[in-house]
């Protein structure tokens, strides 16, 4: 490792140490050769192509899957003094142009891209006339069949690679078996790829696997001591928001987290400093976020794939201190897990009628292809049609994964609406809302967020959104947008059963695929050896022995054995004790206690009667 590439990691990150894998990686990008690098979850990937995209000359160009994830570097590259930019959401040509333009002279180091913008021809374009120094691919495993969460657009990635024979291509992501690191490799045509696939282990995270049946006692235990910075994964919005407020109850201090929530910053803020230290969340949480000491992963329901439950555990234990993950489960999870699975995936006339439905929507003739972005909001779409939310979600990514369409999620609901000046008297409380609060609102169209708006104003968002639509139909206001939360852009002209041909042969595909990564899934939590060693053989990395750090090797531990005992002595004495009591009068760690109380509770040993009371059954 050269003396500029130490200085750059100095000066940047503030250390001098490269964390397992990135000396190796960093090294062999700099010599210009195409790598794969599969890192844990924590062990600083991004700092495998960031480092060589700041020391070699050029551009370094970043393929992410998500707008957050952009969102998340470019901020963390921009408060480090590096210029960064990303290029997402809705653009015209001339916009698009500009953007581009902007990075080549603008001294800009990193731009990022979705893998579907960088299909576009005027993107190519530009990028192959410009000096680059890195292909990035992030999230790599997006590009396999036999990936968690494949993507049909990042197969396109190759042609723009096509047009960058000097650059190097990095591929890195954390969660790929070697069948994936294959495919990865095939299709992106590295060249005589550097390999560099560090230990999925993580000996610091304690692995537990309970099978309860009360789940809110059991979380809630997994989750001691309450102040430690944790994370509950849960399937559905609904969940997420019932089980804080039960966490609460109990006297946890948590928030929830879920794509729909108004408050996402506050919401990340207040868990960043621990002012909420519990985070319920679903899977939306945790991408992009660096907070090391996370110390609980809780799992209240099964996840899609061990690749999802890997990843998602990896968020806790990053300092390296012991951390624990436990994934609670009832005799009912497995059904639950299935159901999921098959509810996600919408049924042949499902498809065809929401297809049809969305090109009546835009008003989109027979053969006709659209050329611009089609913005629309999801809810109200349904509403229009009596859809459901979640199906029409579901046929859409299917549509997606077909490269029907692409589907791009904003953040938040947009609205772009301009006061014009001739109509800028009125007594339209929202109007004159507007007019005080949003500069510039009567001289050109401005983009609000409409929820805000509604909350600050006092207006119920409904009214707000009628409001608007009617002052755009009376020419009191131009209206571009009106709380949009996502955009289309149509790839292929409208055929009606030519068009869906394919997607309609996929979905038998897509549902075995998912039902073979449950099936991983359902294994795990059933296994009775070590986890570890599953978990590790699953990616492809052979454990010698048992970890002795995980519920299933702790059963086998005699010393829990020989706390068993004194448990059941003790608890034969009294009617019911709580852990602290337990732990006081056994002399044991409070650890060890709760270790021999999980497997007591488990073998049905003891009972709960009320939350943190034990008593023989």
């Amino acid at each position: 490792m050269n003396l500029e590439a130490q200085q750059i990691l100095h000066k940047y990150w503030d250390t001098d140490k490269f964390r397992p894998g990135q000396q190796e990686a960093i090294s062999a990008i700099i010599d210009k050769r195409d790598t794969l690098v599969v890192l844990p979850t924590g062990g600083g990937k991004s700092l495998c192509y960031q480092l060589p995209g700041l020391l070699l000359p050029g551009v370094c160009v970043v393929i992410s899957p998500l707008i957050a994830l952009m969102n998340d570097q470019v901020n963390a590259l921009s408060k480090k003094g590096i210029r960064a930019m990303h290029i997402s959401g809705p653009m015209s040509e001339d916009e698009l142009v500009t953007a581009l333009d902007n990075c080549r002279y603008g001294g800009f180091e990193f731009l990022y891209l979705s893998p579907e913008r960088a299909q576009h021809p005027l993107v190519q374009e530009r990028l192959a006339g410009m000096n680059l120094s890195v292909l990035a691919i992030d999230e790599a495993h997006c590009i396999s069949e036999w990936g968690h969460d494949f993507r049909p657009a990042y197969r396109e990635i190759l042609q723009l690679k096509q047009l960058l024979v000097e650059v190097p291509t990095v591929a890195v992501t954390a969660t790929a078996t070697a069948q994936v690191q294959e495919d990865i490799c095939q299709n992106l045509e590295l060249q005589n790829p550097r390999r560099i696939v560090g230990s999925f282990d993580r000996p610091n995270i304690s692995l537990h696997v309970l099978h309860t049946s009360n789940k809110l006692e059991a979380i809630s235990e997994a989750l001691h001591p309450k102040k430690s910075a944790a994370i509950v994964y849960v399937a559905t919005r609904k969940n997420a928001e019932s089980l804080s407020q039960h966490l609460n109850n109990m006297g946890h201090n948590t928030s929830y987290f879920h794509g729909g929530v108004d408050d996402k910053k506050k919401r990340i803020h207040d868990w960043m400093q621990e002012k909420t230290p519990v985070m319920v969340a679903t899977t939306a949480f945790g991408m992009g976020i660096d907070k090391d000491n996370v110390a609980r992963v809780v799992h209240a329901t099964l996840p899609y794939s061990l690749e999802q439950y890997y990843q998602e555990i990896g968020r806790c234990g990053r300092d390296g201190h012991p951390a624990k993950a436990t994934l609670v489960l009832d005799n009912t999870d497995d059904k639950k897990l299935i159901n999921r699975i098959l509810s996600a995936i919408p049924h042949e006339e499902v498809v065809k009628k929401t297809y049809k439905h969305l090109c009546h929507y835009f008003d989109i003739a027979y053969g006709e292809l659209p050329e611009t972005l089609k913005e629309f909001n999801l809810n109200m779409f349904c509403n229009r049609y009596a859809l459901k939310p979640k199906t029409t979600f579901y046929v859409l990514e299917q549509l997606a994964r077909g490269q029907v369409l692409t589907l791009t999620q904003y953040s938040s609901p947009k609205t772009k609406v301009q006061i014009l000046h001739q109509h800028n008297q009125t007594d339209n409380p929202l109007v004159d809302y507007l007019m005080r609060h949003v500069g510039g609102i009567t001289d050109r169209s401005q983009t609000i967020q409409l929820q805000d708006i509604a909350r600050r104003s006092a207006i119920p968002l409904n009214n707000c959104i009628d409001t608007l639509r009617n002052l755009g139909e009376n020419g009191t206001i131009a209206l571009d947008q009106l709380h949009v939360d996502s955009a289309i852009q149509f790839h292929v002209p409208r055929e009606d059963q030519q068009t869906l041909l394919p997607i309609v042969r996929e979905l038998k595909h897509v549902k075995e695929e998912k039902e073979r990564l449950a099936a991983t899934v359902l294994a795990y939590v059933n296994c009775t050896s070590c986890l570890r060693s599953h978990l590790l053989g699953y990616f492809g990395e052979h454990a010698s022995k048992n970890c002795a750090n995980c519920s299933n090797c702790v059963v086998k531990d005699p010393a829990v054995k020989t706390v068993v005992k004194v448990l059941k002595r003790l608890l034969s004495q009294e009617e019911t004790l709580s852990l602290s009591q337990l732990h006081l009068a056994s002399g044991y760690s409070r650890q060890a206690v709760a270790q021999a109380l999980d497997l007591m509770l488990q073998e049905e040993i003891i009972e709960q009667p009320a939350f943190n009371l034990f008593k023989r059954t």
